[in-house]
């Protein structure tokens, strides 16, 4: 009996051990591919409409011991450089002002941090538009993490949502290995990457909220907050549904002040010079 309780014991200890290490393992990077030149009304509606704002792209990088993950892909090579108008076309090019370097492109920026895209293992997207799964082709080996109403409303969206989602992005990749989710999901079952369901922006928005082992709770909310001023109560100018998108808002609000955590904006300036640079753990 005492041989049976130390075994039990024993192996509870190993296994508390082995999830302390992993979680000391776990490593976030804020990186950007290149700036959106946009109407600031795109982001706040109805204010700042007709100014100019230079919004950074970001995208996440995270280092976990069951996978390497990338949150979001930015967009797509082929408009780097200057090349925009040949990808996109004038109108999407006009509207949004793409400045972005080859080497701000994901493949490059997991290359500084000493990663390829065949290492990673997971691909989680906030959710399809050209700035956020554009170059999900870069990633045939990894497990695709997305809404399945993300997936539907992408490959057949609703007119007034169509300019955003440029089909040549995804075109071949309904083969691919999909993980769709519908609602929140705990990837690996621990707390440490947990997907959120943040309807509002598209039908299928999700967020993905971290517990890092020194850093606590990093909530990356993806297109569900712009910048500080969504989160202080200004409905997003580009939104599926205002109603769901400020319901989102809350949502994320709510999980960040229980966990004494963190939010994370997407296209905010001041906030991403905060984070360049620098990785969080």
């Amino acid at each position: 009996m005492k041989t049976t309780l130390f075994r039990i014991a024993a192996a509870a200890a190993l296994c508390v051990a082995s999830v302390a290490s992993n979680a000391q393992s776990i490593k976030l990077w804020q990186v950007t591919s290149g700036l959106l030149e946009l109407d600031k009304g795109f982001l706040t509606a109805m204010s700042g409409v007709g100014t100019k704002v230079k919004a950074p792209v970001t995208m996440h990088i995270i280092q976990h011991p069951r996978g390497l993950i990338v949150f979001d892909t930015g967009n797509n090579v082929a408009v780097s450089d200057n090349q925009c108008a040949s990808y996109w076309g004038a109108g999407l090019c006009g509207a949004f002002n793409i400045q972005q370097s080859r080497d701000e492109v994901i493949d490059r920026q997991l290359q500084k941090l000493g990663f390829k895209t065949d290492d990673v293992k997971y691909v989680i997207y906030s959710h399809f538009h050209l700035d956020h799964a554009g170059n999900i082709k870069m990633f045939p080996k990894a497990r695709h993490v997305v809404q399945n109403a993300e997936l539907k409303n992408a490959w057949w969206p609703e007119k007034f949502q169509r300019a955003a989602f440029v089909l040549k992005d995804f075109d071949t990749t309904r083969d691919f290995d999909f993980l769709e989710l519908s609602g929140d999901f705990d990837l690996f079952g621990d707390g440490s990457v947990v997907i959120l369901d943040t309807k509002g922006h598209t039908q299928g928005h999700q967020s993905l909220m971290l517990k890092l082992p020194k850093t606590g709770y990093v909530i990356l909310s993806g297109d569900a907050v712009y910048t500080a001023e969504n989160e202080k109560g200004v409905v997003p100018g580009i939104t599926w549904s205002a109603n769901e998108s400020m319901r989102s808002i809350d949502k994320l609000k709510m999980l960040r002040d229980t966990r004494n955590g963190q939010l994370w904006y997407s296209h905010e300036p001041a906030q991403y010079d905060e984070h360049k640079g620098k990785v969080f753990e």
